[in-house]
């Protein structure tokens, strides 16, 4: 299986590159990903919380879906 590749960006938004997904999260580097924010009637929020083993913000309260541009 191919690993899977970010978009990079500049401060502006522009395209600059592709990295593997996990390095650019290793070195934080500016990248496109995108989130779903999910209300209901009352205006409230839809979280979860990310699991313990996770390598990125483990056990962080975050948005139930995101992911990365291909």
């Amino acid at each position: 299986m191919q690993e899977e590749k970010v978009i990079l960006v500049n401060e502006n938004g522009k395209k600059i590159g592709l990295m593997p997904k996990m390095e650019a999260h290793e070195k934080a580097v500016l990248h496109r990903a995108f989130s779903v924010f999910i209300f209901n009637d009352k205006n409230q929020l839809l979280l979860q919380q990310r699991a313990l083993d996770k390598y990125h913000s483990p056990g962080l309260w975050t948005n139930t879906c995101c992911s990365h541009q291909r």
